[in-house]
This record gives C-alpha cells, sequence and structure tokens, in this order.
C-alpha cells in the first residue's frame, strides 16, 4: 500500500510539474492576446495549405520510422510496415499522457508486437532523442552561418549544445566501451545506493547497457544521421507551408531558429503535447522578426493543432487497423507505471 501510495505521489508531482512548466510557457506565449484579432485572423485564414502540410508531415512519421528501424536492424529486422503503427501509437499516446509517455508505450508495444527486448528499444529512444537534439543544433549552427544568433537565443544554443553533447558522449561511451561503462555503474550503485535495491539497479544497468549492442555500426549510425536531417527537414518545411494560411512568410534563417527553438524547448518537462513549450519559442521568434503577434498566436495555434490531429489520430487509426483498443492500451501505461517494471529503472534516460 505504502509503495502505491507513494507511486502515486511520484506521479502526481510529475504531473504537476509538467501543468505548472506548460502553463508559464502558455502565458509567456500570449500574455498580449487579443482576442478579437486572433479570430479575424482565423476568418481570414486559407486552411488549403493544411492538406500539403499533413503530407509533409506523414513524411517526416515515415521517415522516424525508418530511423528507427535502422536502429532495431542489428537487434532484429522488422519491415517498416510493421513498425510504423508502433511509432505512430506511441507518438499518438504523447499527444494524450504528459512527460513523454508514449516512448516507453512505444518500447512496450515493440516488445509485445516483435519481441524485442526492452532494453534495446529503450537504448534505441535514446539515440532517437540525442540525433534529434543534435539535428536542431546543427539547424541553428546553419542559421547563424546564414544570418547569425539573436542575443534572446544565445545561451538557449550554448546550454543545448552542452547537454547534447554530453549526451552524444555517453551515447558514444555505451557504444563503443560498454565494460568499462558497465563497471563504472556497478562501482557507482555500489557506493551510492542501499544494499536492498543493488542487485535490481544492476540489473537495470546491465540490461540498459547491453542494449546500445544493436547499434555498434557505423552504416547504422550513419542512416540515423541521413533519417534524422530528412525528419527534421520535412517536419520544419511542414512549418513553413502553414505560414501560407496565414499571408506571411519568413526565410530559411529564422525558419531555421524557430525550428530549432521550439524543438529544442520540448525537451522539457511539460503538459501532454508539448503545450507551451513548442509555442512560447516560436511566437517569440516570429514576433522578433516582424509577425505580428496575434497573427503569430493564430498560426502557432493552427500548427499545434494540425500537428496534434495529425499524430493522435494516426495512432488511432492504427489502433483500429491493429486491433489494439483502449483496453490494451491502459494495460500498457499500467506497466509503465508499475514498481516492477523493467522500464521504470532508465525512463529517465529517454
Amino acid at each position: 500500500m505504502r509503495t502505491r501510495m507513494g507511486q502515486v505521489r511520484r506521479l502526481n508531482w510529475r504531473i504537476v510539474v509538467g501543468l505548472i512548466v506548460s502553463g508559464v510557457s502558455l502565458y509567456i506565449a500570449v500574455q498580449n492576446l487579443q482576442p478579437a484579432e486572433v479570430w479575424q485572423a482565423f476568418r481570414q485564414a486559407h486552411y488549403l495549405w493544411i492538406a500539403p502540410a499533413v503530407t509533409l508531415y506523414l513524411f517526416a512519421l515515415v521517415a522516424r520510422t525508418a530511423r528507427w528501424q535502422a536502429l532495431l536492424s542489428s537487434e532484429r529486422h522488422i519491415p517498416l510496415r510493421e513498425l510504423l503503427p508502433t511509432m505512430a501509437m506511441g507518438r499518438g499516446a504523447n499527444n494524450i499522457y504528459p512527460f513523454r509517455t508514449g516512448e516507453i508505450v512505444r518500447v512496450l508495444l515493440l516488445r509485445q508486437r516483435n519481441g524485442v527486448p526492452v532494453a534495446a528499444g529503450l537504448a534505441s529512444i535514446l539515440v532517437e532523442r540525442v540525433f534529434d537534439g543534435l539535428t536542431m543544433i546543427s539547424f541553428l549552427i546553419l542559421a547563424a552561418i546564414i544570418g547569425g544568433i539573436p542575443d534572446y537565443l544565445r545561451y538557449v544554443v550554448w546550454l543545448a549544445v552542452a547537454v547534447f553533447g554530453a549526451a552524444l558522449a555517453l551515447v558514444y561511451a555505451l557504444v563503443l566501451w560498454p565494460a568499462p561503462v558497465q563497471r563504472l555503474a556497478e562501482w557507482l550503485i555500489a557506493r551510492l545506493t542501499p544494499q536492498r535495491f543493488r542487485p535490481r539497479l544492476r540489473d537495470i544497468a546491465g540490461r540498459f547497457i547491453h542494449g546500445f549492442a544493436s547499434i555498434r555500426s557505423v552504416l547504422t549510425l550513419t542512416l540515423v544521421l541521413v533519417f534524422s536531417i530528412a525528419v527534421w527537414t520535412a517536419e520544419t518545411f511542414s512549418y513553413r507551408l502553414l505560414m501560407n494560411s496565414f499571408g506571411f512568410g519568413v526565410d530559411l534563417h529564422h525558419l531555421l531558429l524557430m525550428s530549432g527553438a521550439a524543438n529544442l524547448a520540448t525537451a522539457l518537462p511539460s503538459g501532454p503535447g508539448n503545450l507551451g513549450t513548442f509555442d512560447a519559442p516560436a511566437i517569440l521568434v516570429l514576433t522578433r522578426v516582424g509577425v505580428v503577434e496575434n497573427t503569430a498566436i493564430s498560426y502557432q495555434t493552427l500548427l499545434h493543432a494540425v500537428l496534434w490531429c495529425t499524430e493522435t489520430f494516426a495512432g488511432l487509426w492504427f489502433m483500429s487497423r491493429t486491433g489494439i483498443g483502449k483496453l490494451d492500451l491502459e494495460r500498457t501505461l499500467a506497466e509503465v507505471r508499475s514498481p516492477t517494471s523493467e522500464v521504470r529503472g532508465p525512463k529517465s534516460e529517454v
């Protein structure tokens, strides 16, 4: 009973923190909102641009799946058509549940549907996150080469470089030197944790490190890099297409700034669907380049709604096609929350 209560308290704190971050971000994004002007912008918008934007975004979803397939190829070859539903359902769950729970749902569905060990699934998602961050940083570096980084983003860029640079170093260490890393992990566990937790923590660390055995390939990591660039190029230009709905556009320099800042901010804890954390940086960049603030708010609201609906409905559609119902998803989520779940240990790493 105490374990259950402690689990609920931890979950509640995570939800509260995410909602606070989302609330503060939303306040920053819309503090000067003029409802009449926003409504007018929506009335005058050209919604036909949604179709090509969604098409490009769906291409990005397929490219994400191809990247995941490459990461898992040494563990097990899974046809793209089998992996795509799992990817879509996981990303759809991210839009409904907080703290990117959909990523863990994706790992568990991968185990249930394809028999891939949880450790390998978790390792693949950690590598995905690192390459996503590095791709966004490369977008910001390219923006700096084209037209410079504004002062209001400079410190954010340096922080992101430090964080994702450290994460990349960790991934390389796990891939290239697994035995020394495991010895270091066991040494830390032996000195920093109570005796009763050590066997469980050693088991978690060992399985997680072993999960990186499937990606010790230069070809695999090259494919991951290529697909990461394809994913984020497609997503970024889907943002640009939707700007046409409101009759404005930005040059490549500011488009890269907007995409890089908005997507890096989604690494922060937030409510479901990156509410607020994705929006505030995008609106800030757009208003700094001369877009009327209420037009920027209208655009970002439509963009977020289109992305949310595309991913969520794709996930629901694949649920119906694969026969995975709401009850199955709830059982998977219950496994995520279980104190004995094998994904609870390294969950914070994804």
